[in-house]
């Protein structure tokens, strides 16, 4: 993990020299900055670096690929955007977007859309997720929902079966750990995953980070006596899963690279994740041969509710490539790319597999929810404080749920996005 994260931080110390809009190499031809966080090694990497020097031999294009976790994309995309040294194009998450669009930095790709072959494979809910005030703002270049993931037979080792309700994980406590040493529960304490469970755990509460009031978005749960008990309810859901033992005392520091890389090696049972981990049956093929996959746990007295995620491929309006990279963000898209990278997590109807890891997460999407369209940095780093509050210095759930509600309007107010 050491020896990655010195590969991550030497990748980010290059791109800060180096990342940038280019219409012109010394050659005379057209140079792509291109920003990925792809899992380095993985299938869906080896594909896209593959297809990625076809696209250079069919365009006569260069296309400069730099790849960081989503955090650091993130950061080092709000900084390039301030010294005006964006890249062309660039993966991103849901969350970026209402944030992005805002610092005007998003090309409007409507035309790019309008003339894309594959567009009538995406269905109106996803085409959503990529428009912003009428504008679309990106291609689609991988598509999931959420689904709780479990190792049969590490959990049958210790005669536990697979629960349904959050009594149920509960109630396991430390039995997995006593019998095969993994970890029962996993759970992001920090990091882009975190909000991103929490809102999947909110959700089995009917309750949204922000609810649309007034033609602006608020918190209510300060205002209603009845949300704030369910939030508080849910962190104590996170508060007790270390208690009991059912998940790891170190999760309060895990992101995604150990979550996922946890129930990749088995050192963690039972797991939320994304079907992405189709491809660590490739690089750990023993340990991810039992793992089938299921509905999330939810309260006895909530719902199911799961949490979809469609990313964006995003040209930079400011774009000396403009064209260019617009071509290379829509050929990600395309079937011929999705089939190569993405055949389980496709936003194309028309790309899929028969194996769990499409069917089994496409039958979770009626329950699917997403955050609302407004700027999420603010408010999903109050999320992620907010776990830390509970996690790490183990303050009342009440307390960490009324701060978040106040910490979530406030964030609303200073980006516009509040009522006014």
């Amino acid at each position: 993990m050491k020896l990655a994260g010195g590969a991550a931080a030497a990748s980010f110390l290059l791109a800060a020299c180096g990342g940038r809009s280019s219409a012109g190499d010394e050659a005379g031809g057209t140079t792509i900055e291109l920003w990925t966080a792809w899992t380095e090694g993985a299938d869906t990497a080896l594909a896209l670096k593959q297809k990625i020097k076809e696209f250079e031999e069919a365009t006569g294009y260069t296309v400069n690929q730099t790849n960081f976790t989503y955090d650091m994309l993130h950061e080092k995309l709000i900084a390039s955007a301030a010294g005006g040294n964006l890249p062309d194009a660039v993966w991103g998450l849901p969350e970026y977007v209402g944030e992005f669009d805002k610092m005007g930095i998003l090309a409007d790709l409507s035309e790019a859309w309008e003339a894309w072959e594959d567009k009538d494979k995406v269905s109106d809910a996803i085409k959503a997720t990529m428009t912003i005030k009428g504008r679309i703002i990106g291609f689609p270049y991988e598509t999931t929902a959420r689904a709780y993931l479990v190792h049969d037979d590490v959990i049958g080792q210790a005669g536990v079966t697979v629960p349904k309700t959050w009594d149920d994980v509960l109630a396991v406590g430390t039995k997995v750990e006593d019998a095969t040493g993994s970890s029962f529960f996993g759970v992001a304490g920090t990091g882009v995953r975190a909000p991103q469970e929490l809102l999947v755990y909110l959700a089995q509460y009917d309750l949204d980070v922000a609810s649309e009031v007034d033609g602006g978005y608020r918190n209510t749960w300060v205002d209603n006596p009845d949300e704030l008990a369910k939030a508080a309810k849910v962190f104590d859901f996170y508060g007790d899963l270390i208690k009991s033992g059912a998940a790891s005392p170190n999760s309060p520091t895990y992101g995604w690279e150990e979550t996922d890389e946890n129930f990749a090696t088995a050192l963690t049972a039972t797991y939320v994740s994304g079907n992405w981990l189709a491809e660590r049956e490739a690089s750990n093929p023993e340990a991810m041969s039992d793992v089938s996959v299921h509905p999330i746990p939810y309260p006895k007295d909530g719902k199911p509710a799961t949490y979809i995620e469609c990313k964006p491929l995003m040209v930079m309006a400011g774009s000396q490539a403009l064209e260019a990279a617009t071509e290379l963000s829509r050929t990600f898209a395309s079937t011929e790319w999705q089939t190569a990278a993405f055949p389980d997590r496709s936003a194309l109807n028309d790309v899929q597999t028969d194996t769990k890891w499409s069917t089994d997460f496409s039958a979770l999407l009626d329950t699917g929810i997403s955050y609302p369209p407004i700027t999420l940095a603010a408010v999903t780093q109050a999320m992620i404080d907010a776990l830390a509050m509970r996690l790490q210095e183990g303050k009342d759930s009440t307390e960490v749920a009324t701060w978040l509600s106040g910490a979530i309007n406030t964030a609303l107010e200073e980006s516009g996005d509040a009522p006014a």
